[in-house]
This record gives structure tokens, C-alpha cells and sequence, in this order.
């Protein structure tokens, strides 16, 4: 299984998060940057160069604004509410 290891400790904003994720998933130029898109073409599939199984663990989570904490949060519902359609999962150190 591969391993996306991101430090979210610079982020500010959820352009941060896709601007260190989308590389590591070898998302074409032309990926949405919302949810919607990011479910999509992690569980949807053939879109991304990485395709699952993956696991992506995100450090630093405990210097983030409360409005970061709370985009990450709907993050991990994402994949929590597609734990049926690919072998991808995601954490965060410390949890959220």
C-alpha cells in the first residue's frame, strides 16, 4: 500500500491542502479543488496517476486554525463515507 505522508502545519487555507495533495495523488492539471472533485477521483477512480490502495496521513493538524480543522473534518467524512468503494483511508496526527 502506498503512503502519502503531508505536513499540514503551513496551512492556512484549503488551497494549501490540495496544493500538496494533488501532486502526491499525480492529479492531471485539471482537477477540480473542492470535495466533490477529490471524492471523485479517488474513489470514482482513473483519474489520478496513484490510484488505491493508498493511505495518507496528515501531521501538524494541531497548529491549524479552527476554519482548517473544521475543512479537514469534512475531509475525513469523505473518505469515512466512501470506506465501500476503494481501499483508500486517511489520517491525522494528532486527530482531529
Amino acid at each position: 500500500m502506498k503512503q502519502i505522508d503531508l505536513d499540514a502545519s503551513g496551512w492556512h487555507e484549503p488551497a494549501d491542502f490540495y496544493d500538496a495533495l494533488l501532486p502526491q495523488l499525480g492529479a492531471p492539471a485539471w482537477h477540480g479543488r473542492n470535495l466533490d472533485a477529490l471524492e471523485d477521483s479517488i474513489f470514482v477512480g482513473d483519474i489520478n496517476a496513484i490510484e488505491s490502495p493508498f493511505h495518507i496521513s496528515i501531521s501538524g493538524t494541531d497548529t491549524l486554525s479552527t476554519s482548517m480543522r473544521e475543512f479537514l473534518a469534512r475531509v475525513r467524512m469523505v473518505f469515512a463515507d466512501n470506506t465501500e468503494n476503494g481501499n483508500a483511508t486517511i489520517s491525522f496526527v494528532p486527530p482531529l
